[in-house]
């Protein structure tokens, strides 16, 4: 047995040996263009014709050649192999990478995605309504409905700037005249101390603040005035009643659960910034001309023989679906109002609400109302949905919902790409490739997160700045600066809008300082 083994190796040394010019490996039909097989990198290599190859076809088979003393496994160039088989293994290898590469490609195009008018949004009727009046040059019933998206638009812009001034002249104006000073860091890092505290844990009242003496600013108010009054109405007993009555002190309740409430008002913040850029992005890149937002879709070879009165009745009552509504290019004129008129204001609302909620969730004490103002103040980015909703006929939502999303790539080239283009375009190393230490500080630091960590920090920062000073820098900690009464109950867009360029007016002496607890034991 071991003789004839010896024997079999030994002829088919020589018959290997014998083997000289081109190899030839034979295809079946059903294989593609490139046959594939793994490199030691794990991606596949391909041979082009130009580095060698000399491909055949005949009796329904293709057979490719490569030259004999060319290794292209060990060409590290090279991005696909061919190689020499009965077809299955292969076929089989082949259906597993054309599966990958269409995801891959899958991927790519979600991730360039589509440009979209807000289905639900006044914002997306007053940018389709117009145009879809401009398409149809212009006729009444569709004129009418552009200009109430328009009215409903401005009413929208109303409200919300409405609510957003009253909430800032609250925190702006009305604080002041009830004698409330800016909470900044007061009462932070205080939970677990009893006694002799320091520094960063004095109130506004000027003793130590502890858990038990903590309250709310109407509750500490309170208190303050019911000893006041107790010591106006008694003079001589004012130094008994300044020792028996403890108003307690005004401080934060949770540090860490106002920042959280913040971070989670942000992330609500930052889905209504990305429409704005969409807005801004779609104004963009459409055309430039004065395209078409109606079509007809066309249904070439459809059956044209007379049909019964049955087939007639679902023919008409099929019409509105051959309606075709979709985004196209639009006149540069018009780029330029939406511009001015919807997109300017969207961000400037934006930019209110960020401000504002920021602001007051700041000055929010308590645990229980953080919680249910950060929930509240998503409300004010509702009111545009609310506007469409409830104002807008039943053909404008209809419309909306119809209109088909403007892509950032391009269909039909999608659609025309064989198999051996989808795994050239999207099967190659880089797109398959494992993960690297890139990969990994991107996958655990996402760009959105990011985003709304860095707006977050930058409004909150902000609030520290014009409303606080810092007391040590070791520790982080700020104190409210001295609270000086407004002039007057008068607030503005400006004041609300621009606070740094046009500040409310306020008096010269201030009406409350933060104690000096250098002279102040602990």
């Amino acid at each position: 047995l071991l003789q004839s083994v010896l024997q079999h190796l030994s002829a088919s040394r020589s018959a290997l040996s014998g083997v000289r010019g081109w190899q030839r490996c034979t295809m079946s039909d059903r294989n593609v263009r490139w046959m594939w097989k793994p490199s030691r990198h794990g991606e596949g290599h391909r041979q082009h014709a130009s580095a060698g190859h000399h491909v055949t076809e005949g009796n329904g088979a293709r057979t490719a050649e490569v030259p004999a003393d060319r290794n292209a496994a060990d060409d590290p160039e090279s991005e696909y192999l061919v190689v020499e088989s009965d077809g299955s293994e292969d076929t089989e290898f082949h259906e597993s990478a054309l599966h990958k590469a269409k995801v891959m490609g899958a991927c790519d195009v979600m991730e360039k995605g589509c440009l979209y008018v807000e289905k639900g949004s006044i914002y997306g009727a007053v940018i389709l309504m117009p145009q879809l009046a401009r398409s149809m040059d212009w006729p009444h019933i569709l004129t009418v409905r552009a200009v109430r998206s328009y009215l409903f638009f401005a009413l929208d812009i109303f409200l919300q700037s409405l609510i957003l001034m009253m909430l800032a002249k609250h925190e702006t104006v009305g604080n002041t005249f009830a004698g409330q000073m800016y909470l900044c860091d007061i009462g932070a890092g205080c939970s677990d101390i009893t006694s002799n505290s320091g520094k960063t844990c004095v109130g506004p009242g000027g003793t130590n603040i502890t858990p038990p003496r903590l309250y709310s600013y109407d509750i500490w108010s309170t208190r303050n005035f019911v000893k006041q009054s107790l010591q106006a109405i008694f003079p001589d007993q004012a130094a008994d009643i300044g020792d028996k009555i403890d108003p307690g002190e005004y401080g934060l309740e949770s540090y860490w659960c106002r920042w959280l409430c913040t971070f989670l008002f942000m992330m609500t913040m930052m889905q209504e910034l990305m429409n704005v850029f969409d807005m801004a992005q779609l104004l963009y890149y459409i055309p430039s001309e004065a395209q078409s937002w109606v079509d007809i879709e066309d249904h070439e070879g459809e059956d044209v023989s007379p049909k019964g009165h049955g087939e007639k009745e679902e023919e008409k009552s099929e019409w509105w679906e051959k309606v075709e509504l979709k985004i196209a290019g639009m006149p540069r004129a018009w780029k330029i109002i939406n511009v001015v008129f919807v997109l300017i204001p969207k961000a400037a609302v934006w930019k209110l609400t960020a401000q504002t909620g920021v602001m007051f969730l700041m000055e929010t004490a308590a645990i229980d109302d953080l919680i249910v103002n950060s929930v509240a103040l998503t409300f004010i980015l509702a009111i545009s949905e609310m506007v469409c909703q409830t104002l807008t006929s039943e053909t404008t939502h209809e419309m909306l919902h119809r209109c088909k999303d403007y892509p950032l790539y391009d269909p039909d080239k999608l659609k025309q790409m064989s198999d051996e283009e989808i795994v050239k375009a999207y099967g190659t190393k880089e797109n398959l490739r494992r993960m690297n230490v890139k990969d990994v500080i991107f996958a655990i630091l996402p760009v959105r997160l990011l985003a709304v960590v860095a707006m977050t920090g930058a409004l909150v920062f902000e609030y520290y700045r014009r409303h606080c000073d810092m007391a040590n820098w070791w520790e982080f900690h700020y104190l409210p600066i001295p609270l000086y009464l407004a002039k007057s109950s008068t607030f503005n867009v400006l004041n609300a809008f621009f606070p740094n360029y046009f500040p409310v007016e306020v008096q010269s002496e201030p009406e409350w300082v933060m104690p000096d607890v250098s002279n102040i034991s602990f």
